[in-house]
């Protein structure tokens, strides 16, 4: 068979584009009751009283306040159990949930609400990450909160100057002052990155509800049902297999659905409810529900004259909003990977997590690197025209190689960084002339390259059943959130088997029936559940030959598999389908064989060194933009663009083309127009309307997706993963163009609008010239 490096439809594709799709938002059980969310107006202030007696009062209306959990351990958190399922005694951005009512209609939940009174002490606010660290910043969380059981800590009390750093993650190699000492020139700039809204299309959804046994079952678009499991039977004193959890079709997640959400408030008002409740957020609510992390980046590097680079010192600031979430983690990823893809002999490298009074900062596509990217990108080009070294060259003296060892004491192998950055020079015509731009505009180039990590350690774990016909069943907990992974696990299955795609069904989640996924996050469907599923695969493809060859009459060694028969090598009459292997094999035309398999991924850094294995597998990619720029507005265009990935082995080229375009537009995004504006605390553009993102219009006139194929040791047939993979150079890239075409003027600060652009140049009058 051939299923592997061919471009197979989506099985899913046609489901989805005819409407037939059942999504979260769409479930409807008998007697469920609508929730609505009681919000906080402040974005910091005490909660002196809440008086619900009202509400309460109204026919058919369940109200939930904190009062209704003071039996529970009810705050929850992946890394940190800091965020209340409703505000205890304060509330810390606007939107906090302070209370919850439930209702036979949603009309008649939101208008609950109305009779809801609640007493606020506002208190100063902070809404910048560097000066919330400060010691004297006010406090978010006065006590410390208990670390979550899954969490390794990071001793934040190192990185402290405030209790608003959470975690902070430190790495170095070398003599940083010796380093320093050796270099020819220095360069110290700071970048900085706001927060940003995900899109996706579906809001976030969940539907609870407790049966006779006292068990909860939650239906919900989550990207992690095997840890939202987890998490609900913490918070309500339940064992795992008291838990339920089925994720139907999501809409989209991009990071903002891993882990528990509202899944712990809608459990909890249903439990009070005594019937099932649904609850479906707003536009304006999923904006106070999730943002990608606001960062502040201070990075100093030492070059010598011919470009090579013998010191670099980061500091991060990670702004992870009102709760930690995910930010210890993806503040620790873009620490460590905060020098780049770089041979680096003196490297500090330094990031903290730090609480504000923003809306919580969750897992977002790239999870931490981007922001470290588009500045060391970024400084790149600065030092490139110091120097007067071609950006492209100065990039090849310096970059990582095969063998080296990174600064957390992973050694490198087989990295496709070099091919994926000569890739993009050539299809972005490097060091050819510019074409000549119209009057009233300037036209640049720019490149930028990056490198990625994957969650380490983790594990997947995959079922596989062949029916008595012949066809095949994965089981996992993997969530397809429109990446295109279930196409990918059926393909990986039907090379092993060696029958058709069409033969392979994969399940949706169902954590009663679904084995266990560590999350549909850091590129690693493919790489882990994929490997799961191989494994699993084979070991059914070992039965059938071992039943075959009893049944045959020959040895097993002397077998081969194929279109779903086995046969012996050299008389292919001799054969036998897999249905019959299975009829003989049980007497009787029902029954199935099973495989099952656990793929695990070992590693972790040590919280004191920050040294480790980071990753069991690495994610390298390059990116060149040709932009525009309109000299009288500041508008720049991207007018053609470039990407590449290193995908190890691409088990379907065109989904991975299609996740290289999707990356690129949502990095395209990043770089040219979002942002989540706040005003004294205020969100002030929490609605698609408002908020800026590319459309069609947008989309470069010319695009080019290129895979490079690397094989990995781990992945299945040498995959890797690329999902996140070509996010992070983008935005540096149309940033190094927009400089090239203003001859040095430089955007340290996303997005690049336009009137950053022509402050930019004010401050550097000659670059226009």
């Amino acid at each position: 068979m051939t299923a592997i490096g061919t471009s197979v439809a989506r099985a899913d594709g046609p489901l989805k584009v005819t409407g037939q799709v059942q999504y979260t938002v769409d479930t409807q059980l008998p007697g469920m009751l609508h929730a609505k969310v009681l919000r906080s107006p402040y974005p910091h202030a005490r909660v002196l009283a809440v008086d619900a007696t009202a509400a309460a009062a109204r026919p058919g209306v369940v109200v939930l306040t904190a009062a209704d959990l003071t039996n529970l351990d009810h705050a929850f958190g992946v890394a940190l159990r800091d965020q209340p399922i409703v505000a205890i005694d304060r509330v810390r951005f606007v939107g906090d949930p302070v209370a919850a009512v439930a209702a036979d209609t949603p009309e008649a939940a939101e208008a609950a609400l109305e009779f809801i009174d609640v007493e606020y002490e506002p208190l100063e606010t902070v809404m910048d990450p560097e000066a919330a660290a400060a010691d004297d910043a006010p406090v978010l969380h006065p006590v410390e909160r208990p670390r979550a059981p899954m969490f390794v800590g990071w001793p934040a009390e190192r990185f402290r100057g405030s209790l608003n750093v959470c975690s902070g993650y430190h790495v170095e190699q070398g003599d940083l002052d010796a380093g320093f000492a050796s270099a020819d020139h220095v360069f110290e700039d700071t970048y900085r990155v706001p927060p940003i809204h995900h899109g996706n299309l579906e809001p976030h959804a969940a539907v609870a509800s407790w049966d006779h046994r006292g068990h909860l079952n939650v239906i919900s678009s989550t990207q992690s049902p095997s840890i939202v499991r987890l998490q609900l039977a913490e918070i309500f004193g339940l064992t795992e297999n008291q838990v339920r959890v089925v994720v139907p079709y999501v809409g989209g997640a991009y990071g903002s659905k891993v882990y528990a959400k509202i899944e712990p408030l809608v459990a909890a008002i249903a439990r009070k409810a005594g019937r099932p409740v649904r609850l479906v957020l707003t536009r304006e609510e999923v904006f106070a529900t999730a943002a990608r992390h606001a960062c502040t980046v201070h990075i100093r590097t030492g070059v010598r004259n011919d470009g090579t680079i013998v010191a670099r010192e980061v500091r991060a600031f990670y702004d992870t909003g009102a709760y930690a979430d995910t930010g210890p983690r993806a503040s620790k990823k873009g620490g460590y990977l905060a020098g780049g893809p770089y041979r680096i002999e003196h490297q500090s490298l330094t990031s903290y997590c730090v609480y504000t009074n923003k809306a919580p900062a969750v897992a977002y596509r790239g999870f931490g690197v981007p922001q470290v990217v588009w500045a060391y990108e970024s400084q790149m080009d600065d030092i490139a025209a110091r120097l007067a070294i071609d950006p492209l060259e100065l990039r090849r003296r310096n970059l990582i190689r095969d063998g080296d060892t990174f600064v957390t004491g992973d050694v490198l192998r087989n990295p496709g960084l070099d091919e994926a950055l000569e890739a993009v020079a050539e299809a972005g015509d490097w060091g050819s002339p510019v074409p000549e731009a119209r009057p009233g505009f300037a036209i640049g180039r720019g490149v930028a390259c990056a490198i990625k990590s994957t969650s380490t350690p983790s594990n997947s774990a995959a079922s596989v059943r062949l029916n008595a016909d012949g066809s095949v069943h994965l089981l996992t907990s993997s969530v397809e959130i429109g990446q295109g992974s279930t196409t990918a696990l059926a393909q990986v299955i039907a090379e092993t088997l060696s029958i058709p795609v069409s033969r392979v069904t994969v399940s949706l989640p169902d954590t009663d029936v679904t084995p266990f996924d560590q999350s549909t996050i850091s590129s690693r469907t493919t790489f882990s559940v994929g490997r799961a599923a191989t494994d699993a695969a084979a070991k059914i493809r070992q039965q059938l030959m071992s039943l075959a060859a009893s049944q045959l009459e020959a040895a097993v060694t002397d077998l081969d598999v194929d279109e779903g028969s086995v046969f012996v090598r050299g008389s292919r009459d001799r054969s036998l389908t897999f249905a019959e292997i299975i009829r003989r094999h049980f007497g009787s035309p029902a029954g199935s064989l099973f495989g099952d398999s656990v793929f695990q991924t070992r590693g972790g850094l040590d919280p004191l060194t920050g040294k480790g294995k980071a990753s069991a597998t690495w994610f390298y990619s390059a990116a060149a933009a040709e932009v525009e720029v309109d000299l009288e507005t500041g508008k720049a265009r991207v007018l053609r663009i470039a990407t590449s990935a290193d995908v190890g082995k691409a088990i379907n080229p065109a989904q991975c083309h299609l996740q290289n375009e999707g990356s690129m537009l949502t990095a395209l995004g990043s770089a040219l127009f979002e942002e989540v504006v706040y005003d004294a605390g205020q969100p002030t553009n929490s609605s698609f309307l408002d908020y800026g993102m590319p459309s069609l219009e947008d989309h470069p006139l010319e695009f080019h997706s290129i895979l490079v194929e690397h094989p990995s040791e781990d992945g299945p047939f040498g995959a890797r993963g690329v999902g996140e993979s070509v996010i992070s150079p983008v935005a540096p890239a149309i940033g190094n163009a927009v400089a090239a075409a203003l001859g040095g003027a430089r955007v340290r600060e996303l997005p690049i609008s336009p009137e950053r652009v022509l402050a930019a140049v004010d401050q550097q009058p000659e670059a226009r010239a």
